[in-house]
């Protein structure tokens, strides 16, 4: 089985189009004999959150996370505007 790297910002529990794309491109991998392995950021800003995409994920994938530095983290410590996300 090959395998492919999929690096993307967007995962599970992430919501909205962005997660989409990949959640499905690496749920019917297997099916065409490509073993995909992830690697997403361990602490993301996502603005919506869906935690039903999690049972989507395919059981047995290899996910490596790291930390990254997160720019949405630091624009809400200098905003003054909230809105609904927050």
């Amino acid at each position: 089985m090959k395998k492919v790297l999929i690096i993307t910002y967007y995962w599970p529990p992430a919501g909205g189009p962005g997660v989409q794309r990949w959640l499905k491109f690496v749920k019917y991998l297997r099916d065409f004999n490509i073993e995909p392995v992830l690697y997403i950021p361990e602490n993301p800003h996502y603005p919506i959150e869906d935690a039903s995409l999690l049972r989507e994920i395919p059981q047995g994938i290899t996910v490596y996370s790291k930390p990254l530095f997160e720019p949405y983290g630091l624009a809400k410590l200098v905003s003054s505007k909230k809105n609904k996300t927050d």
